[in-house]
């Protein structure tokens, strides 16, 4: 009985090593992401002048990259990611706040990127044109020029590009559009 619990402690103590070198890469980035994210809370708190439209902009791209992160860890199958992008494409993201000034959480579109993106890995080759969508939904919602977004340019093979590839992502960054398309999309765009 000792020599079995010996064999199964080896033996989680293994699984569990061989879990975390894999998450470290992860763990330091979102890391990172948090103190970047303290920082800019410490600052505001502290009501040091810094540039608060820039802090925004950085703050969402943080946000999206942890999206990106949370969907491509999740055990699901194509099926999942697809519903779950869809329920995300129909949730009502328009408010208004006390002073009756209208505002707009997009978010929702970009976590549906994600989602579609997943399930056209996982061989949902349908939801291709749904990535194509969240992100030029995001842009049209948010009143970012389509140039900024992605075009479906074959479905067999997949091919997936940004409209203009001359647009930088720091560029739509600028814009208001958190995503790297220029990086994230190189698997699709060959």
């Amino acid at each position: 009985m000792k020599f079995l619990k010996t064999i199964l402690l080896s033996v989680s103590l293994i699984f569990a090593s061989s879990v975390n070198a894999e998450n470290i890469d992860r763990v330091v980035e979102i890391n990172k992401l948090y103190q970047v994210d303290q920082k800019t809370r410490s600052l505001f708190k502290r009501g040091d002048v810094y540039d608060r439209a820039t802090e925004l902009k950085s703050d969402a791209a943080n946000r999206i990259r942890l999206f990106e992160m949370m969907v491509d860890d999740l055990p699901w199958t194509a099926l999942e990611f697809t519903l779950a992008s869809r329920i995300f494409q129909h949730t009502n993201t328009g408010s208004e706040s006390e002073e009756n000034e209208n505002w707009r959480s997009q978010e929702n579109h970009l976590i549906g990127f994600f989602l579609s993106r997943k399930a056209v890995r996982l061989g949902s080759l349908d939801e291709t044109g749904s990535m194509v969508d969240r992100v030029n939904r995001y842009l049209k919602a948010s009143g970012i020029s389509k140039e900024y977004g992605l075009e479906l340019v074959s479905r067999a093979p997949i091919k997936v590009c940004p409209i203009n590839p001359a647009i930088t992502d720091e560029q739509r960054l600028d814009a208001g559009l958190p995503l790297r398309l220029n990086e994230i999309m190189k698997e699709f765009c060959h």
